[in-house]
């Protein structure tokens, strides 16, 4: 006899905005240590966190591996193509909430440690309104803590909105839509360790209003997190711990801190820093050697270079916080040489070069007409049209790397990303500009915040190209150095000076307000105050980057590129659309066809009548506008055309005129006094030249031309 499996269910629920959350554990994956599935609203997604128990003990990192598994049931969709409708490779949508996730977890973790630890996250419902970002990031915390992973304290996440002059917490997907902010924090109680925001052009106030709103949200998150976990019985793991002592800091110091003067040396040149860094880190290990090669000794290689890196970051950290003075010799708030560059490459419809000291950015804009927008299907969007695009490319030699290119990586997949944020709220509408609209930016150099160089390449080759921007848009990344007793901001950091720094802070917008802000940090939080600082000293390094970009080009360019395709829009009748498409697009290939080619021309229709012609050349766009005009028009009696005879009958001829349609010329309307047989007077193919005697009930009556 079968019995009911039992077994031990935890909940706990709470209330934000009306709606509850629901916390459950001990029902679903058994196997792992415990998996927590969380709902809000009608959005459910199981989380599980999982430790390595045996670890590569002698690694320098720890491996922490966020798994976003996009599930289209989750969404009630079957989805996939014809032949496969299986999930496959993840979205970018799917890698930006992975990355989402990362980026407040990664700094609570304990140092030293090298333990793979594998977060999965699994959709099981989507309401199509509250975004799985935030919730993967609650629960992921709250899963790491049931796990008894060593994690240091609940991160809490929201989503804050401004709309229509109100805030607004855990804001929908429906309420961003008019949203002139939509903000994404999380962090711990009393700070805040990630952001990422989109805006159109907000007014710093405003951000900084919402941040405070959002600490508050925070920490009532992480309130509700750990009330939940009370009910839990937790068991501790011991991590893996690959870390130097005090005492070999210290003696690794003896022998390197005099020489660590030559970084400083070096200055702003990144491939020399880059040598003597090496070169340093080198003699450190020769110095070590006979100790890393003895079995009772606990110095091992990984830790050498462990201790090295840390003396680096102290040593120029000490020499910044007492001097003032940053590694390439600039002040705290002083920007790097920038140079700038407009339609560099012939041929490219735009192109935008921003050379910010040794990062650099070249930027592409291709135009195309509306069919070329792309359409977004995946777990939570269906064919939704996508007309701007921003693509990032990074290839290893802009960071002077031996290897191949092996597609796109998640780092160039949020980098783009983050700049299309930036720039698609100066995107003209399709009513003003019906282009669709593509930007590629090629780091060629990498020294530090290419992402905001790309918004800066992006504007110029924008601006270029005869894009009609509602503003232009410039980006600057900030950091920050900090010890016990200070916390000072950094004007447009390096690379050297995000690898060494406590946080990287990027900003963009216009000469109004704000368009986006994203932020990682090392640290395990930063307080509202100084975030709020942060805000305005990047908004006014921004502007001086803008300030200086519009001395190359401050406004559209007058006339588009030869090489760039022209779009004529006219309007019809949507009852004709059918008309010039055809049977089977049978009438609308033709006119392509007839108007140069399909890589010449296209025609895009929408229901309400609007046609749009994309030509690379005027003349095929004016004759395509002329054949559809041809197709639609209605001929007046007295109208003299040639035809071509389709068919022969004894009652008459039947001909094609005006693009397949075929009417009859009646025998009695041939111009003979007598003819039993009208097929004797033609064949079919001849040509034949008509003239129209009127409409008789929709039909068109024709006689022989005189």
């Amino acid at each position: 006899m079968i019995t009911k499996k039992e077994f031990n269910e935890i909940t706990h629920s709470a209330s934000r905005q009306g709606k509850d959350i629901h916390f459950s554990a001990g029902k679903f994956a058994p196997h792992s240590e415990w998996a927590v599935t969380i709902t809000f609203w009608e959005t459910s997604l199981l989380v599980t966190a999982i430790m390595e128990k045996d670890p590569d003990s002698d690694r320098d990192f720890m491996p922490l591996a966020i798994d976003f598994r996009e599930s289209w049931y989750a969404a009630g969709k079957i989805g996939g193509g014809r032949f496969n409708k299986r999930e496959w490779r993840p979205s970018d949508e799917a890698v930006l909430y992975c990355r989402l996730t990362d980026r407040p977890l990664r700094p609570m973790f304990p140092k030293g440690m090298v333990n793979d630890t594998v977060i999965t996250i699994s959709p099981l419902s989507l309401d199509g309104e509250i975004s799985p970002g935030e919730l993967s990031i609650i629960w992921s915390s709250a899963a790491l803590l049931m796990a008894g992973i060593p994690f240091e304290w609940p991160v809490g996440a929201c989503r804050i909105g401004y709309v229509d002059g109100e805030y607004i917490t855990h804001m929908t997907d429906s309420q961003a839509k008019n949203a002139i902010l939509d903000l994404h924090l999380a962090g711990k109680k009393g700070s805040i360790n990630m952001i990422e925001a989109g805006a159109n052009e907000c007014d710093p106030e405003i951000l900084k209003q919402a941040m405070k709103i959002g600490q508050t949200v925070i920490d009532e998150i992480c309130d509700i997190q750990s009330a939940f976990l009370d009910l839990l019985t937790i068991t501790p793991q011991t991590p893996t711990k690959n870390i130097y002592t005090p005492e070999m800091f210290d003696q690794a110091k003896g022998i390197m801190w005099d020489k660590l003067a030559k970084l400083q040396e070096v200055g702003e040149d990144k491939k020399q820093f880059d040598a003597t860094y090496d070169e340093l880190q080198d003699e450190l290990a020769t110095a070590l050697a006979d100790e890393v090669a003895d079995a009772d000794s606990a110095w091992t290689s990984s830790k050498v270079k462990g201790c090295f890196f840390a003396l680096v970051k102290d040593f120029l950290r000490t020499h910044f916080l007492s001097t003032w003075v940053r590694v390439d010799g600039r002040s705290a708030e002083q920007i790097r040489q920038i140079y700038c560059e407009v339609n560099a490459i012939p041929r490219a419809h735009g192109t935008g070069f921003f050379w910010r000291w040794d990062t650099q950015v070249l930027s592409f804009l291709t135009l195309w007409g509306p069919s070329d927008a792309q359409l977004l299907d995946n777990m939570e969007y269906h064919d939704e049209e996508k007309r701007f695009i921003h693509h990032y490319k990074m290839p290893p030699f802009g960071n002077n790397e031996a290897r191949m290119i092996r597609g796109t990586n998640r780092r160039e997949t949020g980098h783009g990303r983050l700049a299309e944020k930036a720039l698609l709220p100066m995107i003209p509408g399709k009513d003003e500009f019906p282009y669709t609209i593509r930007l590629v930016s090629e780091v060629l150099g990498s020294g530090g915040s290419t992402s905001m160089a790309s918004v800066c390449g992006s504007t110029l080759a924008m601006l270029s190209g005869w894009v009609p921007m509602r503003a232009p848009v410039s980006g600057i990344a900030m950091g920050m150095m900090s010890n016990d007793d200070q916390q000072v901001i950094l004007t447009d950091i390096k690379g050297t000076e995000d690898f060494i720094g406590d946080m990287d802070f990027k900003l963009t917008g216009t000469s109004n307000g704000i368009t986006a802000i994203q932020m990682d940090t090392k640290l395990k939080g930063i307080s509202v105050d100084k975030l709020l600082e942060m805000i305005d000293r990047s908004n006014s390094g921004r502007q001086e980057i803008l300030d200086y970009m519009l001395l190359t080009i401050a406004e559209p360019a007058q006339e588009m590129s030869p090489y760039a395709p022209s779009i004529e829009v006219h309007k019809i009748k949507p009852e004709q659309v059918r008309t010039v498409i055809g049977p089977g697009w049978s009438m609308i290939t033709k006119i392509i066809e007839k108007s140069w080619g399909s890589d010449v021309v296209n025609i895009d229709f929408e229901d309400d009548g609007s046609v749009y012609i994309t030509a690379k050349d005027q003349a095929a766009g004016t004759k395509a506008r002329s054949l559809i005009q041809e197709v639609l028009r209605v001929p007046t009696k007295g109208d003299k055309m040639t035809g071509k005879v389709t068919r022969t009958e004894a009652y008459g001829i039947f001909v094609e005129i005006q693009w397949g349609n075929v009417w009859l010329v009646h025998v009695k309307n041939l111009g003979q006094w007598f003819i039993e047989d009208a097929s004797t007077l033609y064949k079919v193919g001849d040509a034949m030249d008509v003239e129209v005697m009127g409409m008789d009930k929709g039909k068109l009556q024709l006689k022989k031309a005189s």
